[in-house]
């Protein structure tokens, strides 16, 4: 350009033709142009197109030669000539090239103008965006253009690149002139953004961040400089001003930079880049074409500039920032319409159903065609896999508008109920009454029954949830393995929590190991509906006809059997989906496992299922399972993971949403904060309010126990004796007198020891012993060692012993502590100081592993007791030994000697439980002792010594 304008000042016009795609660069070109020839003493007479101002003759005219002061005399000639003619012009004449009598007058005055002023000194006219001239002042550039060859002369015009010229008669002939150069910009190279990038950041950061630039911008011009504003910004609030640091952003500047592109330009650029926009990964030149209902030849070239301007990637925008700007510039009015159209041409061509489903939500209203209502149902079940459990309420709300018929919309119902419970379970009461509906006219299967039953427990409906679950018995139906299984397991959990469920036959726990059964209620309408679920139905020895025959909970916590029940539970937990399994077959599952004293199972099924829920956004199921972990740890005596789980699921789920059911987290956290010693925090706990109904609920005696032990821990002992009687007097009551549920009794008799009566106790103790489920080692041991409390100091010993033995297979660490610190106590009254010490040295090594200081610091007096000698000689004797053993040896013994069991031992080590067993056998050869109560208490600690 600046050798075409050195030509010009010598006498011989030239005409530029500028042209690129938008935000090429082409105004900025133009205009430094114009500070060029101005230094070089050229008059530069100056003008832009714009679309709004096509309608106005001769305006670009105008604009020109008013851009400039000009002597006086030329600018009443130009008003003269330029003034408004309303008779004989059109500014909208597609091919301006042949002049009118009147286009010729306004044309021979302003060349006679322009050629007059450069005889004085050179004079450049320029036009930025020609294409958006009027058709009168294009005449006119073209009339002036044949006339300046031999003037000092030069014209420059710019214009955006298009497949087809706005007015291809004029570029026809401004092209085909031999003083006509044609310039073609293009979007900046990488190299080019790496430039501008240095111009706002140090070289090296402009390198390593060029990439990402030209790949987010395509090179346009507009972008970049929306990008760099947004970066600079970041980085200066996140670091100072080390714009380079920060990562790539996209905010507000690129967003108002990728709407003034698409505005600036031609409407139909906008239009095809709204649609791409609605399709996303389903745009083609075909599909926009069809949404904007015109041809696709007409759609093809206008993505073809799409892409050359940066904004496109062959139909895809280059960034999400992109598409997003565009999709929210839609006007309000037509973005319903626009989206429901894309569905259906979406939905035509076979796109992905959650792709389909967020043109529908994003409508809103009009979604009422049946085809509808499966691909949002569709939709739902994949965001469910994915974890997006919002979005599948979403899918599933609108799929019931879309839903006519009625099985339909109760399948439609009762998945949308699921979901809604997995994240607040306080939501799904808007659904009870259409659920309920949908069970009388016999349309929802054995799964949604299970469900539904729920929902009417936890909102205070008994007797009608105990319609619902009858009609399992009360109705002929077939169920496979896997549905009788969840269906035992779920009456089970939901008996045990509400025991004051209306039956025909009593509750499912009864003191001589009977399992009842289920109230014989049928369901109006549901006589010919079946439970088959995964799978086909059973044959006719598992078919299901009111009794149950196979072993559950209840068999576990009576009479201890539980290997039947265990398979079952297993069966339950590994077929299971959270996403349509009911919550309470999970539950009885696990306690399945707690109470035939698998605590490693119940382990790994509350982290894998935990794990899954929170994956999946589903907040019920994770603060159910953490509370169930809670319980599993109180079990194991880990009362820093019992208070860690507790507290998380205190804060997955609000108080609301746990409903009566809260009762049982701060059950679990109230008891963990009282063992441990923090009384303060205990108590403000039992300032807390919870719901009247609990009192109805398993979780209120469940809570009583809780309190109870914490009015003992805090020497209020009468109140705690309230809490306890009250505990067992609902228990009875409600035919759930079992030790393996809430051992109440001894809780009473360590009361009734601190008051001064011990027969009392005694009474208490020896009845516990005698009721179903007693022979559990857990029970056993906690029994044995209250009731050694209640005799003869001499007889204590042994008592104590055993129950040390059964708290040792038990696998609960701080009984087993309990247990070992009282047999310290007997052995010191007995004179038997080395052996107390022993004892109380392991009690306090394992009750700082269950973190019960309250425990340590009982323990602490008996550092003080006679036989010193004793205790200087222990720790090189017992170092010796130490050395005898196998690593493999140390590893097992130091466990041991915690207190862990044969099971959790194997688990921490990766070993099968025969193999503990044998190192084992080899320990206590090695070390001449017949138990692992016997173990030296140092063997963990020397361990650690070791291992640091």
């Amino acid at each position: 350009m600046n050798r075409l304008f050195t030509e010009s000042v010598h006498g011989k016009g030239q005409v530029v033709l500028i042209t690129g795609p938008g935000a090429s660069g082409k105004s900025e070109l133009v205009s430094a142009f114009h500070g060029r020839a101005e230094d070089e003493g050229a008059l530069v007479l100056s003008a832009a197109g714009s679309r709004a101002e096509r309608v106005l003759p001769l305006g670009v005219m105008g604009q020109l030669f008013r851009s400039a002061v000009l002597p006086h005399e030329m600018t009443e000639q130009v008003e003269h000539l330029l003034r408004p003619e309303p008779m004989g012009f059109t500014a909208d004449e597609p091919d301006p090239v042949t002049l009118g009598q009147r286009h010729a007058q306004v044309a021979y005055g302003l060349c006679a103008l322009l050629l007059e002023l450069a005889r004085d000194r050179p004079v450049v006219l320029s036009v930025d965006d020609v294409h958006h001239a009027d058709g009168p002042s294009l005449q006119a550039l073209l009339y002036i253009q044949r006339r300046l060859t031999s003037s000092r002369t030069m014209l420059v015009l710019s214009e955006w690149q298009q497949p087809r010229p706005a007015y291809p008669l004029f570029h026809a002939e401004l092209t085909r002139q031999p003083n006509c150069t044609r310039v073609r910009l293009a979007p900046l190279s990488g190299l080019g953004v790496e430039e501008l990038l240095r111009e706002h950041m140090a070289a090296e950061d402009a390198r390593r961040l060029a990439p990402v630039f030209h790949a987010v911008s395509g090179g346009n011009l507009v972008l970049l400089h929306g990008l760099i504003e947004d970066h600079c910004t970041v980085a200066a609030v996140g670091h100072g001003g080390a714009c380079a640091d920060a990562a790539i952003a996209t905010g507000e500047s690129f967003r108002q930079a990728v709407l003034s592109c698409l505005h600036r330009w031609e409407p139909r650029l906008l239009e095809v880049a709204q649609a791409a926009a609605l399709l996303g990964e389903s745009a083609s030149a075909f599909a926009v074409a069809r949404l904007l209902k015109v041809k696709a030849a007409s759609v093809e070239p206008v993505l073809g500039a799409l892409n050359t301007t940066g904004l496109l990637d062959d139909v895809r925008f280059r960034h999400p920032a992109v598409r997003a700007a565009v999709l929210g510039d839609l006007a309000p009015e037509g973005q319903a319409v626009m989206h429901l159209r894309a569905a259906r041409l979406m939905y035509q061509d076979g796109a992905a159903p959650a792709e389909i489903a967020g043109h529908l939500i994003t409508a809103g209203g009009g979604v009422d065609e049946g085809w509808m209502a499966d691909v949002l149902r569709d939709a739902a079940k994949q965001a469910l896999a994915t974890g997006e459990a919002e979005r599948a309420i979403e899918c599933l709300d609108l799929a019931l508008q879309a839903c006519g018929d009625e099985r339909e919309r109760a399948a439609i119902t009762a998945l949308l109920a699921r979901v809604q419970w997995g994240v607040n379970p306080s939501a799904v009461s808007r659904l009870i009454r259409p659920l309920t509906a949908a069970f009388e006219r016999g349309h929802l299967d054995g799964t949604d029954v299970m469900a539904l039953g729920r929902y009417l427990f936890w909102h205070g409906r008994g007797e009608e949830a105990a319609t619902t679950l009858g009609w399992f018995d009360g109705s002929p139906h077939e169920s496979d393995s896997w549905t009788q299984a969840e269906l035992d397991l779920t009456r089970d959990w939901l008996r045990l929590c509400h025991p004051r469920l209306p039956t025909a036959e009593g509750t499912p726990f009864t003191a001589n190991g009977g399992a009842p059964g289920m109230a014989a209620v049928t369901a109006p309408g549901a006589a010919q509906r079946t439970a088959q679920r995964r799978g086909g139905a059973g044959t006719s020895a598992e078919r299901h006809r009111g009794v149950r025959t196979e072993a559950t909970l209840t068999d576990v916590m009576n009479n201890g059997r539980g290997d039947e029940a265990i398979g079952r539970a297993e069966q339950v937990l590994q077929s299971c989906r959270l996403s349509d399994t009911v919550m309470e077959s999970v539950l009885g599952a696990l306690l399945v496992f707690i109470h035939a004293d698998r605590l490693d199972k119940a382990v790994h099924w509350c982290v894998t299922l935990g794990d899954e829920a929170k994956t999946r956004g589903l907040h019920a199921w994770s603060a159910t399972l953490a509370d169930m972990r809670a319980r599993v740890a109180l079990r194991q005596g880990d009362l820093a993971a019992a208070e860690r789980h507790a507290r998380q699921a205190l804060a997955d789920m609000s108080p609301q949403s746990w409903g009566v059911a809260v009762g049982s987290p701060m059950a679990h956290l109230l008891q963990a904060t009282t063992a441990m010693g923090r009384l303060a925090e205990a108590e403000e706990l039992t300032e807390q309010v919870v719901p009247e109904d609990m009192a109805h609920t398993w979780f209120w005696p469940r809570y009583l126990y809780a309190r109870g032990h914490y009015y003992l821990a805090s020497n209020r002992l009468h109140a705690a004796l309230g809490d306890f009687q009250t505990c067992g007097a609902l228990l009875k009551d409600w035919n759930l007198d079992l030790p393996g549920l809430l051992p109440w009794r001894t809780a009473s008799g360590q009361v009734y020891l601190r008051l001064g009566r011990p027969e009392a106790a005694r009474e208490l103790v020896v009845e516990q012993l005698g009721r179903p489920g007693a022979g559990n080692p857990r029970v056993r041991g906690v029994s044995l060692r209250v009731l050694a409390a209640t005799g003869d100091v001499k007889k204590r010993a042994p008592m104590l012993k055993e129950a040390v033995e059964r708290l040792q297979e038990s696998g609960d660490r701080l009984e087993l502590a309990l247990a070992l610190a009282d047999l310290s106590d007997a052995h010191h009254k007995l004179g038997e100081f080395a052996r107390a010490r022993l004892m109380a040295r392991r009690a306090k090594q394992i009750a700082k592993s269950c973190h019960a200081e309250a425990l340590c610091q009982r323990l602490l007096p008996s550092e003080g007791a006679d036989g010193a000698g004793d205790k200087a000689a222990g720790p090189s004797s017992e170092t010796e030994v130490f050395a005898v053993l196998s690593d493999a040896e140390r590893r097992v013994a130091a466990l041991a000697a915690l207190g862990h069991t044969n099971r959790e031992i194997g688990g921490k080590l990766f070993i099968t439980v025969s193999t503990v067993e044998q190192h084992l056998t080899r320990v206590y050869r090695k070390l001449n002792v017949n138990r692992r109560t016997d173990l030296p208490t140092e063997l963990p600690l020397l361990m650690a010594d070791t291992a640091g």
